[in-house]
């Protein structure tokens, strides 16, 4: 069911030792992060959905009353934060420079690339994007066509409900999203599961002594103090996170920690409680029925996603194949050296 089912994204940056003809690394990254998310990549049924799900966020559409205009950011030409565009937009130009400018520059990732070098957080950064875009083009889809559907889902994210640094653009806007739709009667259930990281190894510590059946949902002071060990004055996760971190425990095999969307003000909760966190009755009796037994604390749609993702599997062949005729393609011997175009 997950292979007929699933859809697949696929996209590669030349970050380094690459040429490009009349065009520099910076300039070409930044085309290809504007091309990935329009989607003109492995399957017919993603075309344009990204790009349509992510105006549908910044522009808060959702909102009978939506944004005239993106939020001033940094220009990829004059380096200025007077970047903007007007609604629906997905390209402009700098007020200032006039240079062209793309609806994801406002994620700001060319900030730390440079003409001929681009970082491998770069690709990092653009899979947190297009992860995102990709879990919220079915909430899209349903919001627009039929609302009644999204209270008897659950979507399950791998990772945690989080966008680092200037991605974090898109954290304030979902936020929003789920006040209004807890506001409108429509309580989109969502978790993001983390697997690996602080918050599970304090998990390990603190797990085997909780008792069974318990949900413990730490406050900014613990997070601080317990779980980064930090002296940091700000609110953990108040720009980035979308979703509070939960501690949950079934049993002694199934222990976890996710994240569940708040629904208070629209704006980051710094002390959530139960009665904050959206859905969580309906989310707390539906894991039971999706743990998996293979690996401790798993739950089966993510085993399942990454075992058809895994580039040792489907899609790998169709991936790799236009991957490597594309090189193959690219490829001259000029002066005796070998540059790809």
């Amino acid at each position: 069911m997950m292979k007929r089912s699933a859809l697949f994204h696929a996209t590669a940056f030349p970050l380094r030792h690459v040429m490009v003809p009349e065009k520099s690394i910076y300039q070409t990254v930044r085309e290809i992060i504007f091309e990935s998310v329009k989607d003109i990549g492995l399957d017919d049924a993603l075309d344009g959905a990204m790009m349509e799900t992510l105006k549908w966020i910044v522009f808060e559409k959702w909102n009978p009353k939506p944004k005239d205009a993106l939020e001033e950011f940094g220009c990829p030409h004059c380096h200025q934060n007077v970047a903007t565009l007007a609604y629906d937009q997905e390209k402009g130009q700098c007020p200032r420079c006039k240079g062209e400018i793309f609806i994801t520059d406002m994620f700001g990732l060319h900030l730390n690339m440079q003409e001929d070098f681009a970082p491998n957080q770069v690709a990092t950064d653009y899979m947190s994007v297009s992860e995102t875009m990709m879990i919220f083009t079915p909430i899209r889809y349903f919001w627009e066509n039929n609302k009644e559907v999204l209270k008897n889902c659950l979507m399950v994210k791998d990772g945690p409900l989080a966008l680092r640094a200037t991605l974090a653009k898109l954290s304030a806007p979902i936020r929003r999203f789920f006040k209004f739709a807890k506001e409108q009667g429509i309580e989109v259930a969502m978790i993001g599961q983390e697997k690996t990281g602080a918050f599970v190894d304090h998990l390990h510590l603190i797990g085997d002594k909780a008792p069974v059946g318990s949900i413990f949902i730490p406050n900014n002071t613990y997070i601080r103090a317990e779980i980064q060990h930090s002296n940091l004055a700000g609110i953990y996760g108040t720009d980035t996170n979308y979703g509070a971190k939960v501690f949950i425990k079934y049993n002694n095999y199934h222990k976890m920690v996710i994240n569940v969307p708040t629904g208070e003000r629209g704006e980051f909760v710094e002390n959530p409680s139960v009665n904050k966190l959206i859905a969580i009755k309906k989310i707390i009796a539906t894991l039971p029925k999706i743990l998996s037994n293979r690996h401790e604390g798993a739950l089966l749609p993510i085993e399942l996603a990454n075992g058809i993702a895994s580039l040792s599997t489907y899609p790998s062949a169709k991936a790799l194949e236009l991957f490597s005729d594309a090189l193959i393609k690219s490829y001259l011997i000029v002066d005796d050296s070998v540059r790809c175009i």
